[in-house]
């Protein structure tokens, strides 16, 4: 038994797991969205396909096809334009809930980063164990940690990089596409708070007619939600890797120490690894729950 507790190798500050929890849950959320879109344009396509087969023609009443209900006199090509219009108003909804989707996990990530590494907010890295102040019964200010939240979030792109590399360093990814990331900025804006449309102009009270809509392609969108992937990916790996690192495991092992404290320490590791290995994406080995155990237990 004694041999499976020597020579133990544990390192705090490097992850199992390629990715973080926030990380996780972020490509959850963009993976359903995903699924809707697929479904709508597999739709869409099924049945413009079909008009085809059935002989259907630009001046065709939509009615005939099932596609107005109750509407004789809407065209089936009237209704092709309208569901070209709507693929527009989706595309634009979908950026948006994109950008809220990378404000989420941001929020998200930089918290545990703090939480984990206490010393980014001073400049000293690795120097506060973030385990250690938790074990303690202490933790970084709540007003704190929300106000670096706000900074890397809010504001313009510029703005933010200024922020989180003072808390991470060099954000290549970021600094290298501010144009494209205020132009998804301000777009994002338009849709969220004028409809889609122009935000001055649409606050005009003297005009007579609303705004046109903000045009986006497929192309363009792909080009946007490709970069705001990458974005996540790289910021993730960037952090996770400098800053997180084991501290997922070793704080679900902080939740449970209460219950199993009085546990041989070989039931306490067995309970971890347990609950861990409850979601495949979290699973680890013994060897590394003992770790976690020997690490905790260690900390003054």
């Amino acid at each position: 038994m004694a041999g499976k507790w020597s020579n133990i190798s544990f390192d705090r500050w490097s992850s199992p797991y390629p990715h973080s929890l926030p990380y996780r849950i972020f490509k959850e959320s963009d993976n359903e969205v995903r699924s809707l879109v697929i479904s709508y344009e597999s739709s869409f396509s099924f049945i413009c396909s079909n008009l085809r087969k059935l002989g259907a023609t630009w001046e065709s009443p939509a009615f005939d096809y099932g596609l107005a209900e109750n509407n004789k006199v809407l065209t089936v090509k009237q209704w092709v334009n309208n569901s070209k219009e709507f693929a527009n108003w989706m595309r634009l909804s979908l950026l948006m809930s994109m950008c809220s989707n990378v404000e989420i996990y941001m929020a998200s990530i930089i918290r545990e980063s703090i939480e984990s590494d206490p010393g980014i907010i001073m400049g000293a890295s690795h120097q506060i164990d973030g385990i250690k102040l938790l074990k303690s019964g202490n933790k970084v200010d709540e007003n704190v940690i929300a106000d670096h939240i706000k900074k890397c979030t809010k504001d313009t792109w510029s703005s933010r990089l200024c922020h989180i590399e003072k808390l991470f360093g060099a954000m290549p990814i970021i600094a290298n596409n501010i144009k494209q990331l205020e132009d998804i900025r301000n777009l994002r804006n338009a849709v969220g708070h004028a409809f889609g449309r122009n935000i001055e102009k649409s606050q005009q009270y003297y005009r007579i007619e609303i705004e046109p809509i903000e045009r986006i392609s497929v192309k363009r969108y792909n080009k946007y939600i490709t970069l705001l992937y990458d974005i996540v990916q790289e910021f993730d790996k960037i952090v996770t890797g400098n800053h997180i690192g084991c501290f997922e495991i070793i704080l679900q092992y902080h939740k449970m120490y209460e219950s199993i404290k009085d546990l041989d320490k070989g039931y306490q590791v067995n309970e971890l690894k347990a609950t861990l290995n409850i979601d495949k994406n979290t699973g680890v080995s013994k060897e590394l729950c003992r770790g976690v155990y020997l690490y905790y237990n260690n900390l003054y």
